[in-house]
């Protein structure tokens, strides 16, 4: 798996691009919740791009539009898996549980939790495919 560190400013830049699906540096910047420097996001989208590599630019007129390469579930899994390792360990159990308490849940998300809970279950009861195949292989298998 790739490891991409990125900074809670980057992602920033990096989900808004997600939403719209490319964008100039204008564009992107109508999109910040918080005023920053046109340099600033400019700078920023060029190091994602060139050095980073989670970005593309192409050249449109006198400007260069920026699209992703990675999926949020690429970045997502990293995140996790840096989290894990630093905070939790080999204790997945605690991270759900602090994660699921810091949201208000609401009854459908409690059914998908459970749901999803069953299928690991189920999956690790299949002796054969739990030492061959990565979990998340697994659920996607047992989904269709």
């Amino acid at each position: 798996m790739t490891r991409y560190r990125l900074t809670r400013y980057e992602l920033e830049l990096l989900n808004i691009l997600w939403q719209i699906g490319e964008g100039t540096v204008q564009d992107v910047s109508n999109f910040l919740r918080r005023d920053l420097a046109y340099t600033t996001v400019m700078t920023t989208l060029n190091l994602l791009a060139i050095r980073k590599k989670v970005l593309v630019r192409e050249k449109r007129g006198r400007a260069f539009v920026y699209r992703p390469i990675v999926t949020r579930d690429e970045i997502s899994k990293t995140v996790l898996s840096e989290l894990t390792d630093v905070l939790f360990g080999d204790r997945l159990p605690e991270l759900v549980l602090n994660l699921w308490s810091e949201r208000q849940s609401d009854e459908q998300a409690q059914v998908i939790l459970r749901d999803a809970i069953e299928r690991v279950r189920a999956i690790r009861k299949t002796s054969d495919l739990a030492t061959t195949m990565p979990v998340s292989a697994r659920l996607i298998e047992t989904q269709t």
